[in-house]
């Protein structure tokens, strides 16, 4: 997004309704320097991020040895973690973490969910869909219901995948991984980004091949395409959801690297985009994960032959926040901060009215 001139009248407008505006707490990140976080290797090509609760780790994943490097928000460079190959995991791909310090690792062309214990590195689970290799499975994303099931996505098998809540916190390390719902027929293979949503009734899936995203009612498993009014959301990766807000990073980047912004309506049926995230930091990103109200950006620069190094993750302030308030008017201007060139670039100004 080109950066907008902004007139000394419209600065002044906007430094006092950030005074006026009710904000929520402070967040103790708003005072860190750091704008991009550096991962070590030359060809790490990192494609999954989770970020740990009540800590100041995250995490992201190696989609080419599976090795897992740790990040610290306060400090620039992450460091290695875990290799993946003692466990037999060859590509990380999506992540999540639980409240119980569990890492959670779609295993991609393994065909396995992997799971660890932060604490003690210790590999408590792998779930296998029972297929190996490329072309023949590729489990891609990850989320966890607050029942503490896990459902895992695959881009190449119309199918997606279950892990139950009692596996997960028995004592058995090698286990199958549930065919839950077949997608043939429905969204087909593509599956990528997945979340929950929050009153726990239905999982949101991304279609990559399609760009499409699909709802799934959990209960009855039915399967249902979410209209966007014909507004193109790009090709959705990795998905994020907070207050009925989905953010959806987009995959197909010679139509622009950027996070699609996408009010939910009740239902999860329809949902209207009303802006957009993007940053020249970005390259190729493939998922983010919160920080506060802000978000971290993985940068995978999938598909590049040449990548630029040092790959690197994006901390972006993301000031058109995570809610909008007003279900029928809302007004949203998205500021992204670029702390190293101390520069506040206007991503987006968006109305919109019932």
């Amino acid at each position: 997004m080109i950066l907008q001139q902004l007139n000394f009248y419209f600065l002044l407008a906007l430094s006092i309704l950030s005074l006026a505006a009710a904000a929520p707490a402070p967040d103790p990140n708003d005072d860190r320097e750091i704008s991009v976080y550096i991962v070590p290797g030359n060809e790490t090509f990192p494609e999954g991020i989770a970020r740990q609760p009540n800590s100041p780790y995250f995490y992201v994943g190696s989609v080419t040895t599976g090795d897992i490097y740790r990040g610290n928000i306060h400090e620039k460079h992450l460091v290695h973690f875990l290799t993946g190959s003692t466990y037999g995991l060859a590509n990380a791909v999506g992540m999540k973490i639980d409240c119980r310090d569990r890492l959670y690792v779609a295993g991609g062309t393994t065909g396995t969910l992997f799971v660890f214990d932060l604490r003690t590195k210790k590999l408590l689970h792998r779930f296998s869909n029972g297929f190996v290799g490329m072309n023949v499975t590729l489990l891609n994303d990850l989320v966890i219901d607050e029942a503490g099931d896990v459902y895992v996505t695959d881009t190449v098998l119309p199918t997606l995948f279950r892990a139950k809540a009692s596996e997960v916190n028995g004592p058995t390390v090698d286990l199958a991984l549930e065919k839950w719902i077949d997608l043939t027929g429905t969204m087909g293979p593509g599956g990528n980004g997945i979340v929950v949503t929050e009153d726990q009734r239905y999982l949101l899936v991304a279609d990559i091949y399609a760009g499409e995203i699909w709802r799934v009612a959990i209960s009855s498993r039915k399967v249902d395409k979410v209209d966007f009014g014909g507004v193109g959301i790009g090709q959705p990766d990795g998905l994020l959801i907070r207050d009925n807000i989905l953010y959806s990073v987009n995959s197909l980047h010679e139509i622009g690297q950027f996070i699609r912004v996408i009010k939910m309506h009740p239902g999860y049926l329809s949902g209207t985009p009303v802006r957009s995230i993007t940053s020249g930091l970005f390259e190729r990103p493939s998922t983010a994960a919160f920080d506060g109200n802000d978000l971290l950006v993985v940068n995978f620069q999938f598909g590049v032959e040449i990548p630029v190094l040092p790959f690197t993750v994006y901390y972006g302030v993301d000031r058109g926040g995570g809610s909008v308030n007003d279900a029928n008017v809302f007004q949203t201007i998205n500021l992204i901060r670029l702390e190293e060139s101390n520069q506040l670039e206007v991503l987006e100004e968006s109305k919109s009215s019932a």
